[in-house]
């Protein structure tokens, strides 16, 4: 696949997102309001457009892998914060989010460009 960063990063994000969005009380996926959705969306979204934007380079498997630590983690405590507090749990899932999508992204391996002829 040729943007298999991108989309890995957005299903760590979204994952991430979903248990913050949830929390301890909350269990129930119904009971998310649609601004809490939508934060996650954007925060999700823009996870894996940083991610696809990077420029390809000798040293893009290393900015693309930062570029998904921060995206996964800041994404989980957008939506963390949507109560203006931010508690032990939501601290362990943005960071827990944050080593997961590393590890994915800096694994996984996009398809060379095809040459042109």
């Amino acid at each position: 696949m040729k943007y298999i960063k991108a989309l890995l990063a957005i299903l760590v994000s979204a994952a991430a997102a979903i248990v913050v969005a949830l929390g301890t009380g909350n269990t129930d996926i119904g009971n998310i309001d649609t601004q809490s959705w939508l934060i996650a969306a954007l925060a999700v979204l823009g996870s894996g457009g940083l991610v696809w934007l990077t420029e390809n380079g000798p040293w893009a498997p290393y900015i693309k892998t930062v570029m998904a630590f921060l995206s996964a983690g800041v994404g989980a405590l957008v939506l963390a914060l949507d109560d203006n507090i931010i508690n032990q749990a939501e601290w362990l899932t943005a960071f827990s989010a944050s080593v997961v999508a590393t590890g994915l992204v800096f694994q996984a391996t996009n398809d060379p460009p095809s040459p042109e002829h």
